[in-house]
């Protein structure tokens, strides 16, 4: 017969394991933001490479140029993997902190290119820009990047991914499912990617003030929003192809979303619909009222050291770099690999699906 201990002791029994259970979980998700924001990466980074910039302008075929910067590990012995960066509309080369990320990932012994996809009249910087892209041109514009790394670099064609933001992640998307330029891309990274049919349309305001400023651009040959000019093919190229109905094409290589709460210019919902597109995709959701920047441009920002920490160390297991400079490359990685090299399962767990 059961004492009144006994029945106290049953009553808070599911109490005590929740709580226990809550608190490992907790703890799991310390040890790796240590492990990723701080210990594992400074172990690398103290024997690892020294990043060397390289400026340049891409001549793009119809008399505009491409100004672009590829960053590289100095010391990388053998062919480097490469991550080719897209940033989104109205942004350069250097937003969201691309270009300190892009160092960190040739630290880390990763090569990558990056461009302004708003073209230059002449191949010089302080000529004036056409201030008119559209997808296509912007996925052209990576890939004659990745085309100018491979002539100039020793690149390992085998170990390419793409990584953007915004209305790059769109693009990225569509290269990564179509094997854009004809490589088989290994790995996605996207943050806030606009990658659903109606990404850009709730961004414009809905349905009907998409209509009436396609309707302007066909008219007058374009229409100025935010500086950028929207061209009737603009309009055209976000109806012709919607990235989320063809993720399955990716197979079952990694995808890397970064997604924030509080961001409306590309939803936190739109970016969750973008990784259940892919088999193999991961989530991280922050809360920051940087809403569409993720801190990641901040001189100082603890979520921008676990965020670029978290994107370098995707890049680094899908392209299979080894734990240590001139060690042996790794195997692919395993779903497992991927999913505790990175990721909190408190974030798992709470973004509903499983990886």
């Amino acid at each position: 017969m059961k004492t009144a201990k006994d029945k106290r002791f049953s009553r808070g029994l599911p109490y005590l394991l929740l709580f226990l259970f809550a608190g490992l979980l907790l703890l799991e998700s310390a040890c790796l933001t240590h492990c990723l924001g701080k210990g594992f990466l400074r172990d690398i980074e103290g024997s690892g490479f020294t990043p060397v910039n390289e400026m340049f302008f891409l001549a793009r075929g119809d008399g505009s140029y491409t100004l672009a910067e590829a960053v590289f590990p100095k010391e990388y012995d053998g062919s480097m993997p490469l991550v080719a960066m897209g940033h989104g509309f109205t942004g350069n080369r250097n937003s969201g902190g691309a270009r300190e990320l892009a160092e960190r990932l040739a630290r880390r012994g990763i090569a990558t290119i990056r461009m302004d996809f708003d073209p230059y009249t002449a191949a010089q910087k302080d000529s004036p820009q056409t201030h008119s892209y559209t997808l296509s041109s912007m996925r052209k514009d990576l890939l004659r990047g990745i085309d100018y790394m491979r002539g100039h670099h020793d690149i390992d064609t085998d170990r390419i991914g793409l990584y953007a933001r915004s209305m790059g992640g769109r693009v990225a998307m569509t290269m990564a499912n179509e094997s854009s330029g004809g490589f088989d891309y290994q790995a996605l990274a996207l943050v806030a990617p606009a990658g659903t049919r109606n990404a850009m349309i709730d961004y414009m305001g809905g349905q009907s003030a998409w209509n009436a400023m396609k309707e302007a651009a066909a008219a007058d040959g374009y229409i100025l929003h935010q500086g950028l000019k929207l061209t009737p093919q603009w309009f055209a190229e976000f109806e012709a192809y919607d990235p989320c109905q063809y993720g399955s094409k990716f197979g079952d290589k990694p995808v890397l979303v970064i997604r924030n709460t509080l961001d409306y210019v590309v939803t936190p919902k739109t970016s969750l619909e973008c990784a259940k597109a892919y088999k193999n995709s991961h989530v991280i959701t922050v809360k920051t009222d940087n809403y569409h920047g993720y801190e990641m441009s901040y001189p100082d920002s603890a979520l921008k050291e676990e965020l670029m920490c978290a994107i370098t160390e995707h890049f680094a297991a899908a392209l299979r770099l080894p734990l240590a400079p001139h060690a042996p490359l790794r195997e692919p990685p395993t779903a497992e690999d991927l999913l505790y090299d990175r990721y909190s399962p408190v974030q798992v767990l709470l973004d509903g699906f499983t990886v």
